[in-house]
């Protein structure tokens, strides 16, 4: 049957994939209430209902979720809040055939990541897809991921670089890490030797990530997505990746939920894709304010001639 076409704007009855009926009914298909009316009286009477009514929804999340019929916004304060679909969002991105593709890799037996990106010539960073596992092992997964490159990308002769996990992204115990450099090693024994770098935090990660969704001088992000591809890792922008709401005083946290499967995967293996390629993007790393080293050095007493006092532990130690 398909979705039927003579409804009015805001109803959509549609048959799913297993065969049910399905009704989407959007406050619009109220004329009162469409703030798009082509009668104008109807229209401003909408717009006074819809500012009236989004005072009621304090938190924006809130309204996307139970308003505007949003499955992709989770609970809290998006990370990302400046990505829009519109913007940031490409139906296909095709690659190119001589240039390099880049895999950001974050490993793990319930959600291995890799994200499969490439630079264009204007230094913006396109990721052409995203492959997602499930209760598989690191050969597994890495196996799985080569094959599915050789199909989509044959005979690619620029060659593959990959990211992983750079030491200080993570607060990890010791275990963890030897677990991450055994990861390391298996890709090895497949013909993957991914590399990363030490003393990037998070924050660093998404700081590069939100340089990169600026616009730029051209009108465009430096970042776009291939949607049909990476229909999870667009879900994650949109809502899926937030700063959650703390239980005991309902205050938004200060870390975003990194544990959320798969969307805190995804973002963190394009964290690592980003900081790896940080240079060639044309991103620079924010380094933390610190004081001139006038200001570190303690001010010195002197005697009526000049020398400098030394304390009794000092004179003695000498």
């Amino acid at each position: 049957m398909g979705v039927k076409t003579d409804t009015p704007p805001g109803l959509t009855i549609y048959d799913n994939s297993l065969g049910f009926v399905c009704i989407r009914l959007h406050y619009v298909a109220d004329p009162d209430k469409n703030p798009d009316h082509p009668d104008p009286v109807c229209a401003e009477r909408a717009r006074a209902w819809l500012l009236e009514a989004r005072r009621s929804y304090p938190d924006p999340n809130d309204w996307e979720r139970e308003m505007e019929i949003n499955f992709f916004v989770g609970k809290g304060t998006r990370v990302f809040p400046q990505f829009t679909e519109t913007v940031h969002c490409q139906t296909v991105i095709p690659y190119a055939r001589f240039k390099t593709i880049y895999r950001a890799w974050d490993f793990g037996w319930h959600c291995p990541i890799c994200l499969v990106i490439q630079v264009d010539p204007k230094e913006r960073l396109l990721v052409l897809h995203e492959f997602i596992g499930s209760a598989q092992t690191t050969r597994e997964f890495g196996e799985h991921v080569v094959d599915r490159c050789a199909r989509l990308y044959p005979n690619h002769g620029a060659g593959y670089v990959d990211y992983c996990d750079p030491a200080g992204q993570q607060v990890k115990s010791i275990e963890s890490e030897r677990n991450e450099r055994r990861d390391v090693e298996v890709l090895n024994g497949i013909g993957i030797f991914p590399t990363y770098e030490y003393g990037w935090s998070r924050k660093d990660g998404r700081t590069l990530i939100h340089q990169l969704l600026a616009l730029r001088h051209d009108q465009t992000p430096g970042l776009f997505i291939s949607q049909g591809s990476c229909p999870l890792l667009v879900q994650a922008f949109l809502g899926q990746y937030v700063y959650p709401e703390r239980k005991l005083d309902q205050r938004i946290a200060e870390e975003p939920n990194d544990d959320e499967h798969p969307w805190g995967d995804l973002i963190a293996a394009l964290r690592y894709g980003v900081t790896g390629l940080h240079t060639k993007l044309g991103l620079r790393r924010l380094m933390p304010m610190v004081a001139p080293a006038t200001l570190l050095t303690p001010a010195l007493a002197y005697h009526g001639y000049g020398s400098p006092v030394r304390s009794m532990r000092s004179t003695h130690g000498r």
